[in-house]
C-alpha cells in the first residue's frame, strides 16, 4: 500500500512539474509580448489558443488498402508532425510522420501484418501556422483487432461465403453489438433486441465476412477458417464466456485438407520404399567391403580395384538415395505442420472443454488413421 501511495505522489509531483513548466512558459510569453522584446535565437513566439485540442478517428483507404488515423484540432493550429508508438505494429516499434504542408489535420496510413488490437501512443506537435515552435499533445488510442475490415451497407451486392460457424450464445445480440464496435471500426446499434446482421469486406484480400445473430444463435460466414476461429476466440474473451461449442462448415478447406492429409500417406509410403532400398545398398556395401580386405590380404590388386570400383559406385547411390530421402522428409513434415495447423484452426472454434476435446479426438482420430471420424471433429467438434 505505502508502495502504491510513493508511486502516486510521484506521478502527481512530475505533473506538478510539467504544469508549472507549460505556465512558465506561457508567462514568459505574455511578458515578451507586452514589451516587445525577445531573447536571442527564441524564434517566433507561440500563443495556442488555451482551448487547443486534438481528435483521432479511423477512417477506410480502400484504394491503397490501410485504414488512415486521422489527427486533427479543434481551431486553426497546424499539426507539425506526430510520433506514434506501439508493439510490433511498426519497425522500430514507433513510426514519426511529418507533413509537408501545414494543415490542421493529418492522416497516417497504418497497415497492421495481422488482426491484433494495439494500444497507440501519441505524441502530436501543434504549432501556429509559420511559427518555428509548437506545443506537444500526448494522447493514447486504441486501434480495433480488426480495423482492416471494411463495413459494407446491408444492401450492398455481395455473395455470402459458403463456410461459417454456427454457435448459440448466452448473452444474444446486444453484447454482440458491443463486441463488434469494440473489435471492428464501426458503430453498430441493432434496431431489434435479439437480430444483428453486419457484413465486412478485408482490405487484405478482399474475401466477404458476415456475422449474423438471431435470438441466440450466431452465424459468422467467411472463407476463412483462422480468421473465423480469431473471431470466436475474440467474442468470447470479450464476453468473459468460458465454454462454447460450435458446428463448422468449411468445404473449401475441408478438400483442401483431405489432400494434404493424402499426401502424408504418399510421403509415408516413399519413406518406407527409400529406406527399403537403402538398407539394401547398405547389405551391399557390406558386403563389398569384405571382399575387399580379403583382396587385400591375398593381395589381389586386380579384384581390390574392382571391388572398390563398385564401392564407389553404391557410394554414390547411397548419397543420391540420402538427397531423395531428405527432399521427401521436408515435404512430409511440412505436410503434418499443416495437419497440426488444421487441429488447431477446428480447436479455435471452440471455447473451454469444447476446445480440448477437439485436440484430444483429432490426434486420437489420427492415430487410429480414421478420415471420417477426423472430419467429423472438425465439423461437430466431438467424435460419432
Amino acid at each position: 500500500m505505502a508502495e502504491e501511495e510513493e508511486q502516486t505522489i510521484a506521478a502527481l509531483n512530475q505533473a506538478k512539474q510539467e504544469l508549472q513548466y507549460e505556465l512558465k512558459n506561457y508567462e514568459d510569453n505574455m511578458r515578451h509580448m507586452r514589451t516587445g522584446q525577445m531573447k536571442q535565437g527564441e524564434g517566433q513566439l507561440m500563443m495556442l489558443p488555451i482551448d487547443t485540442a486534438i481528435s483521432c478517428q479511423w477512417e477506410v483507404d480502400e484504394e491503397n488498402k490501410c485504414v488512415n488515423l486521422a489527427i486533427n484540432t479543434n481551431n486553426t493550429t497546424v499539426v507539425r508532425g506526430v510520433v506514434i508508438h506501439a508493439d510490433q505494429l511498426f519497425e522500430g516499434e514507433s513510426l514519426f510522420t511529418c507533413p509537408k504542408q501545414q494543415l490542421s489535420d493529418l492522416k497516417v496510413p497504418i497497415c497492421p501484418p495481422k488482426d491484433a488490437a494495439s494500444d497507440l501512443f501519441l505524441k502530436v506537435f501543434v504549432g501556429l501556422r509559420n511559427s518555428d515552435l509548437f506545443n506537444l499533445f500526448e494522447q493514447n488510442y486504441k486501434m480495433p483487432k480488426f480495423s482492416m475490415y471494411v463495413p459494407l451497407k446491408r444492401d450492398a451486392d455481395v455473395a455470402k461465403p459458403a463456410s461459417n460457424v454456427t454457435f448459440r450464445f448466452p448473452d444474444k445480440a446486444a453484447m454482440v453489438c458491443e463486441w463488434l464496435n469494440s473489435s471492428f471500426n464501426i458503430n453498430y446499434d441493432s434496431k431489434t433486441k435479439d437480430e444483428v446482421f453486419v457484413s465486412f469486406r478485408s482490405l487484405r484480400d478482399g474475401l466477404p465476412l458476415f456475422v449474423e445473430v438471431n435470438g441466440v444463435k450466431v452465424t459468422i460466414s467467411t472463407d476463412n477458417m483462422e480468421l473465423a476461429g480469431d473471431l470466436v476466440q475474440d467474442l468470447a474473451e470479450f464476453t468473459s464466456v468460458q465454454q462454447l461449442p460450435s458446428v463448422a462448415h468449411f468445404p473449401d478447406a475441408m478438400n483442401e485438407f483431405r489432400e494434404v492429409l493424402q499426401a502424408v500417406d504418399d510421403y509415408n509410403q516413399t519413406r518406407l520404399a527409400l529406406a527399403a532400398g537403402v538398407a539394401d545398398v547398405s547389405n551391399q556395401v557390406k558386403e563389398l567391403v569384405v571382399r575387399a580386405e580379403d583382396s587385400r590380404i591375398l593381395g589381389d590388386l586386380k579384384l581390390l580395384k574392382r571391388t572398390y570400383t563398385k564401392l564407389w559406385d553404391l557410394n554414390r547411390e547411397l548419397l543420391a538415395e540420402h538427397a531423395k530421402r531428405t527432399i521427401n522428409q521436408e515435404a512430409l513434415l511440412a505436410a503434418l505442420k499443416k495437419v497440426n495447423q488444421m487441429i488447431q484452426k477446428a480447436a479455435r472454434l471452440r471455447v473451454g472443454p469444447e476446445k480440448t476435446a477437439v485436440i484430444s479426438a483429432c490426434r486420437e482420430a489420427i492415430k487410429n488413421n480414421n478420415t471420417e471420424v477426423l472430419f467429423t471433429v472438425i465439423a461437430t467438434g466431438k467424435a460419432p
